[in-house]
């Protein structure tokens, strides 16, 4: 059941970020989904669930719209396994927590994807890059993650509670 639902949110995160946010740009720049999904479910669930979900849905974003296949896969899955290696033991019912992470992480993966992108290729100047990417990026993605962590909180806790039933039932 768990794996089903990880399967639905990264195809729904997926079509709206590629569809619905396309259309509510702020100064040419929309948020960055994927990066809630990871650090939501990372901070939730631990290393391992979050770079699962960060390498699907990096994957995903890949296969359609990435110059090489992996680069998004990659950086998801360290975003992943990073944000919940190291913040897997706070406390999960805080909204700033997770407004913190996506803001650390979507710079982290600002960084990696320029790294990986540009200055491999020989772009080495980054500030352009940051000021009319990453910054703008980061912000609008941690704003939209207060209200986006409070229902991936919700469905986990939903997930959760059919967990220990399931594993109730099986007991007797």
């Amino acid at each position: 059941m768990r794996y089903i639902t990880y399967v639905a949110l990264i195809l729904i995160n997926f079509i709206l970020q590629t569809t619905v946010f396309n259309y509510i740009e702020i100064i040419g720049v929309k948020p960055n989904t994927m990066i809630i999904l990871i650090v939501s479910f990372s901070f939730m669930r631990g290393e391992i669930e979050g770079g699962i979900i960060g390498f699907f849905s990096g994957l995903l974003i890949d296969s359609f719209f990435g110059q090489f296949l992996g680069l998004n896969a990659f950086i998801g899955l360290t975003v992943g396994f990073i944000c919940g290696k190291i913040f897997n033991e706070f406390y999960k019912d805080s909204i700033i927590i997770p407004f913190f992470l996506t803001f650390i992480f979507n710079i982290f993966y600002g960084f990696l994807f320029f790294f990986f992108n540009a200055f491999l290729r020989g772009y080495p100047n980054i500030l352009p890059f940051l000021k009319s990417i990453i910054i703008p990026e980061t912000l609008y993605t941690s704003i939209l993650s207060f209200f986006v962590y409070k229902i991936l909180l919700i469905i986990n806790k939903k997930l959760e509670k059919y967990d220990r039933k399931k594993k109730n039932l099986f007991k007797q």
